[in-house]
C-alpha cells in the first residue's frame, strides 16, 4: 500500500514539474526603489497608469495587441487595482509609465528600456519571453524578466497570467 501511495505521489509531482517547463515565470530584478510603490500610487490616483509595448510575438494589429496586453495587466496588484493605458493622452501623469518589451535582446539591460530606442527580437520559436520595466521619465524604479511557452496567442491563458505575474512582481507588496 505504501509503494503505491509512493508510486502515485512521485507520478503527480512529475505531472506537475512537467507543466512548469512551460511557464509562465517571472523573476522580479534585482533593484526596486523605495520609490516605486508610492510613485505607483501618486500615478495612478488619478486615472490610469502608461503603458508602452514594445515587439509583438503573435504579429497582430499593433493597436489590437496593446489593447489586449493593458487589458490583461489591469486591476492585478491586490491592494490597489488600477487600470493601464496605452494613450499618453489618457495617462493623468505620464512620465510614470511601465515600459514592456516582448522578445528583447537576450543582453537588455531594463534601465534602456527607460531611456529610448531598444532591440527587439523577431518572434520565432514557441517561447515568448518579455522584460518589463517601472520609469519615472528615464529613470527605472522596478524591472521584471519573465517568459512562457508554447502560448498559442495574446488570449491564451497563460500569456496572461505572465503578465498578471509581470505587474505583480514589478510593483510588489506595499511597503
Amino acid at each position: 500500500m505504501i509503494k503505491r501511495l509512493l508510486s502515485l505521489g512521485a507520478a503527480a509531482l512529475a505531472a506537475l514539474a512537467t507543466a512548469c517547463e512551460d511557464g509562465p515565470a517571472t523573476v522580479a530584478g534585482t533593484w526596486r526603489s523605495p520609490a516605486a510603490w508610492s510613485s505607483l500610487v501618486y500615478a495612478t490616483t488619478q486615472g490610469p497608469l502608461l503603458l508602452e509595448v514594445l515587439g509583438d510575438p503573435f504579429r497582430l494589429p499593433a493597436a489590437e495587441f496593446r489593447r489586449t496586453v493593458a487589458d490583461a495587466m489591469s486591476r492585478q496588484t491586490p491592494g490597489r487595482p488600477f487600470a493601464f493605458t496605452t494613450r499618453a493622452e489618457d495617462a493623468p501623469h505620464a512620465t510614470f509609465r511601465v515600459v514592456v518589451a516582448f522578445n528583447p535582446a537576450p543582453d537588455l539591460d531594463p534601465r534602456k528600456l527607460c531611456g529610448g530606442p531598444v532591440a527587439i527580437m523577431s518572434g520565432g520559436g514557441d517561447r515568448v519571453t518579455l522584460l518589463a520595466a517601472f520609469c519615472e521619465g528615464e529613470t527605472m524604479l522596478a524591472s521584471v524578466s519573465g517568459w512562457v511557452a508554447k502560448a498559442a496567442d495574446a488570449e491564451d491563458r497563460r500569456f496572461r497570467q505572465l503578465l498578471g505575474q509581470t505587474v505583480r512582481d514589478l510593483f510588489g507588496p506595499p511597503a
